[in-house]
């Protein structure tokens, strides 16, 4: 497996390129590129540059993320996911990547009494058609369930990606949403997925609050938390998973400390766990 950080692990605190570089610095040898962090490097820079400045610290794109909010679009909602799909085809060809991670609905904004079968239906068709248009550039779609989203469990997002039975659509396993919906008891589940349809892994923990507060900004580093983190990569391993794996703290604080010490910090504490 090797180390990959998530450029939203330092937020609101850095620049895509100062991450580039402390990341090679440190040792890891990919990272995943967020949209807004890609916005705001070009506006002074352009898709060639950024082509440059990965091959110059012999960095690798692991993915793009994310595009959200894919269920029971309008028309204009479905335009601005393509719009969304399309830069990430951009980005992807300038960077070295070839995957973007999807997510859907939050269970909050979903019609009302809409079943769950609807749900699996209208996500289905969603990965169909972004498989279409990605697949025609080059670029995989990677499912992220999510405990709070419509598709919130890891059970129910791998029937997904084995009925949409396509090589361009796979599965983003994260500890932080599977632990979201049932506290990390289907980990297990992993373990009976096809390594070949994992397209990426997330590692993090959860800061050692009340399970019911738990919210996306209480993510903290591997180790550092309430998650069974060994246990999680111990299903990823015994699945057969032997790609990137990447950090993912979304935690305002941890951002606050800045880049220089929060790269470091996420490259020592998440090799205890990543071979």
């Amino acid at each position: 497996m090797e180390q990959c950080y998530n450029l939203q692990t330092c937020a609101a605190n850095s620049s895509l390129e100062q991450d580039i570089r402390l990341c090679a610095d440190v040792g890891f040898s990919s990272v995943e590129i967020d949209f807004q962090k890609a916005r705001n490097y070009l506006q002074e820079h352009t898709l060639q540059d950024l082509s440059r400045l990965m091959q110059a610290h012999r960095m690798r794109c692991a993915s793009i993320n994310a595009i959200f909010s894919i269920n029971f679009c309008t028309e204009q909602q479905w335009e601005d996911v393509c719009a969304q799909l399309d830069f990430a085809c951009d980005l992807g060809e300038a960077a070295g990547a070839d995957r973007v991670i999807v997510l859907s609905n939050e269970r909050a904004d979903l019609p009302a009494g809409v079943t769950d079968e609807a749900v699996f239906t209208d996500t289905l068709q969603a990965l169909h058609r972004l498989a279409d248009r990605g697949g025609a550039r080059g670029m995989k779609i990677a499912f992220e369930p999510v405990g709070t989203m419509a598709i919130g469990d890891i059970g129910t997002a791998w029937r997904l990606v084995q009925a949409a039975d396509r090589p361009e659509v796979g599965l983003v396993i994260d500890d932080f949403n599977l632990y979201l919906w049932d506290v990390g008891a289907d980990f297990d589940v992993i373990c009976r997925i096809a390594p070949e349809k994992v397209f990426m892994v997330h590692l993090n923990d959860a800061e050692k609050i009340p399970f019911a507060r738990l919210d996306q900004n209480h993510r903290c580093m591997p180790g550092d938390g309430r998650i069974d983190v060994r246990r999680y990569m111990e299903c990823v391993r015994a699945c057969g998973y032997d790609g990137p794996v990447s950090v993912e703290v979304l935690n305002s604080e941890i951002w606050a400390k800045g880049p220089e010490t929060v790269i470091p910090e996420a490259y020592e504490k998440m090799g205890k766990f990543v071979d």
